[in-house]
């Protein structure tokens, strides 16, 4: 049932109805002109003044000369005419180079930096389950990987059908005006056609599963010169596996060929007939035979023919085969179109934001899609407007998804409001403005340590800013030791002199960015995982003297950061089984008073 409901889908994406093609490719055109205005235009306009110049000169002069001697015209008013037609063919070579080697690289590369901005630009702004989603994260991958092949494509594909067309016209006249009878092999490719359709449907086939698979073989890749996996790759038997992992890929690329390669050859030897020994080698023959077996064709005539043939053969397949590639384009495009067509699930409303206000969720619950269970089951919290709110529990009690929740990056059941506002009314910017996230799985950019810090462009006037925050996140010595200060590239990947923080620095280098401009909230996701006791203490002291003036929720395993809270919440399978201070909660004597008291005993004993 899953093969067959497989290929079901692989057919759907083989088969566009030519509505669907039609606006594929307009679709994409479309982006072509808004990234570098009339570059189709002046593209065709090359083309067609390339094919009548390879037209003049590869066939109807030489029919002229020839044509010329036999007539038994002069040598130099054979060569007058020849002289003169030089000027304008060199001319529009030279045209032709420059705007193929220069203007139109300039403005492809205007097309995929727009493209790209444009994939760029909605990859940040689809929902975060997308990326949870393997079926669309691939579908992302091929869109996105194939967003300047097609472009390039598409253009391609116009500026050989506007080549083809003038190129087949000026010689079909020209053959039929010898002898109409050759036309008949002109047209022979034309019955080709079917194959070079089904040639195209493999070689996309083959493409999708070949690209699937490489993303595979470029992770595994990855891994041997990220520094992300430097240490796990050379202490453990990582090598070794993620080796295995990669060769295995090629082996399934290779199977792949395999699998599509013979009925490739098959299908481009019969065109190769069709093309070469029926239409090219049958006209030159009968075009022999007209001129030494019967006289009909004079020798002049003969070689033109020898000459043009193949050529018009040549345009009738590829011109064919161009409509073909609209169709082959389309379906390439066909990503990319649903990739940009896709509608966020999680929209804002216009409702402006109030000047401040409780974060209240009521009743709240959430699953993933897929999911037989809920991860948070019937949640009621209060996050006050200048609370330091501890969220604490064992690892896959909800925690984290509860932050996904508050920035408002899924929706739940259930209701969550700001300021006894929903918060699906605000604008979506505009509210996850109003915090300032440190996530457990943050990221150091290849970017100067003052980027990292305001995680944007330095502005006049930042300088100072980024100095307070630094000083504040405790990092402020390990930035002046180095030569360029904040000036300092962060890693070494684009910056040889670059510098690479320890897992403790890096983490203070993010929690910097929290100092670094107001907040209304501060949500701190696991933010000491990387510290040690004497560092956490010292980061969450100034922390909850940098929030004064704002709410702070701060998720942790570690329950010796709790105690600084004004309230909490202590989460287990999805559920909150207990809330209040940690005064209180000691008191209680419950479950957090047990995870406490083991938590200490183990500090103790270290």
């Amino acid at each position: 049932m899953a093969r067959k409901k497989k290929a079901e889908n692989k057919s759907e994406k083989k088969k566009l109805p030519l509505k669907r093609v039609v606006q594929n490719n307009l679709f994409m055109l479309k982006l072509i002109h808004k990234g570098a205005p009339f570059t189709i235009l002046s593209m065709v306009l090359i083309s067609v003044l390339e094919a009548l110049t390879g037209f003049i000169s590869g066939s109807y002069m030489l029919r002229f000369a020839l044509n010329g001697i036999n007539e038994g015209k002069s040598f130099s008013e054979i060569a007058g005419v020849l002289a003169l037609s030089l000027i304008p063919i060199a001319v529009m070579m030279v045209v032709a180079r420059w705007y193929w080697c220069r203007s139109y690289r300039m403005r492809m590369t205007r097309i995929k930096q727009y493209i790209f901005s444009r994939a760029y630009k909605k990859a940040s702004e689809v929902d975060l389950s997308c990326y949870e989603n393997p079926k669309y994260y691939d579908d992302l991958a091929k869109a996105i990987e194939e967003c300047g092949n097609r472009a390039e494509a598409v253009n391609g594909s116009i500026e050989m059908l506007a080549y083809r067309i003038v190129n087949f016209s000026a010689n079909f006249a020209l053959l039929f005006a010898i002898d109409p009878l050759l036309l008949l092999f002109v047209l022979i490719p034309i019955a080709a056609v079917p194959i070079q359709k089904k040639i195209n449907k493999v070689g996309y086939d083959k493409n999708m599963e070949t690209t699937e698979e490489n993303r595979r073989k470029d992770y595994s890749r990855r891994t041997f010169y990220l520094a992300d996996y430097a240490k796990e790759m050379r202490l453990l038997d990582m090598p070794v596996f993620m080796l295995e992992r990669f060769r295995a890929s090629g082996e399934r690329v290779v199977g792949i060929i395999k699998k599509y390669g013979f009925k490739m050859a098959t299908l481009q030897y019969i065109m190769t007939e069709c093309n070469e020994v029926i239409a090219s080698l049958g006209a030159m023959a009968y075009a022999v035979w007209q001129t030494v077996g019967t006289g009909r064709m004079g020798f002049g005539d003969c070689l033109v023919v020898v000459n043009s043939i193949q050529n018009v053969a040549y345009s009738v397949t590829n011109s064919a085969d161009t409509f073909l590639r609209f169709h082959d384009n389309a379906l390439y495009i066909e990503n990319l179109r649903k990739f940009f067509e896709y509608e966020e699930k999680i929209k804002g409303g216009d409702k402006p934001l109030p000047e401040s206000g409780d974060i209240v969720l009521d009743g709240v619950s959430f699953k993933y899609d897929g999911a037989s269970d809920y991860t948070l089951k019937n949640l009621s919290m209060r996050f006050g407007k200048n609370e330091k709110i501890a969220i604490v529990g064992h690892n896959g009690a909800g925690k984290s998804t509860l932050v996904k929740l508050l920035l408002r990056l899924y929706d739940a059941e259930g209701s969550i409001t700001y300021g006894d506002e929903d918060i699906k009314d605000f604008d979506l910017t505009e509210y996850r403005d109003i915090f300032a996230s440190v996530m457990q799985d943050f990221h150091i950019f290849s970017l100067s340590a003052s980027e990292n810090v305001l995680l944007r462009p330095m502005r006049e006037g930042d300088e100072k800013t980024v100095a307070e925050a630094i000083e504040k996140s405790g990092l402020k010595e390990k930035i002046e030791s180095f030569p360029r200060g904040v000036d300092t590239m962060m890693t070494k990947e684009f910056d040889k002199d670059g510098e690479v923080l320890s897992g403790g620095q890096a983490q203070k280098l993010a929690i910097s960015y929290v100092y670094s401009r107001e907040n209304r909230f501060v949500i701190l996701d696991e933010p000491s995982s990387a510290l040690d006791p004497i560092a956490e203490y010292e980061m969450y002291e100034r922390m909850t003297e940098a929030c004064n003036d704002c709410g702070m929720i701060f998720i942790s395993h570690r329950l010796s950061s709790a105690v600084i809270a004004d309230r909490i919440y202590l989460m287990e399978n999805g559920e909150i089984i207990e809330t209040g201070t940690h005064a209180s909660l000691m008191e209680k004597n419950g479950r957090y008073a047990e995870m406490f008291r083991k938590q200490a005993q183990n500090y103790a004993e270290v």
